[in-house]
């Protein structure tokens, strides 16, 4: 099984076993799906599962679990998506979804995993973001990394019955320089 680990936390390619009630009431808690664009159906267990089940069949996605190292504790998960091998791109996402796990670092530390996996296994020369302008966590996460802000789309979603807007990031693989 694919894995990716740092001092602090293991990423693993995520189960159907992962799909438990914790994983679907973080999906369905308006705290932690605020800036997920799943937050406008409901989640059960079963709609977890399908989740991973038809992501770990796609050729084109990796998606991960964020476990603490230590305790083995599931905080979340991270996706290298919609990679494109004829243009070696593809595009992180990720929320933790347990809330004790926030402002700690560990989402900039998966991100470091994800986007290191990228460019030296999968052989990616780019690697794209995107994000909610409200979300500055991870704004400053993908910063922090070297991303750069190559756009932003003015009035692009709907978030809480009004428009915002989202920031679109990208680091090359000549440009990374955290693993």
């Amino acid at each position: 099984m694919l894995t990716l680990h740092s001092d602090r936390l293991l990423l693993r390619q995520l189960t159907l076993e992962d799909a438990t009630p914790t994983y679907a009431a973080w999906l369905n808690d308006p705290e932690v799906n605020r800036f997920l664009e799943v937050r406008h159906q409901p989640h059960t267990i079963e709609t977890c599962r399908q989740f991973i089940a038809d992501t770990n069949a796609s050729t084109n996605h990796h998606l991960f679990g964020i476990f603490l190292a230590e305790s083995g504790q599931h905080i979340g998960n991270i996706k290298l998506g919609f990679i494109d091998r004829r243009t070696s791109t593809g595009q992180v996402s990720l929320f933790l979804g347990e809330k004790r796990a926030w402002n700690h670092g560990y989402a900039t530390e998966a991100i470091r995993l994800v986007t290191s996996f990228g460019f030296n296994q999968i052989g990616l020369i780019r690697i794209e973001a995107g994000m909610y302008d409200e979300n500055l966590g991870s704004l400053r996460a993908f910063l922090k990394l070297g991303y750069s802000v190559e756009g932003y789309f003015r009035q692009k979603y709907i978030l809480a019955d009004r428009r915002v807007g989202s920031f679109w990031l990208a680091v090359l693989k000549e440009e990374w320089r955290h693993g």
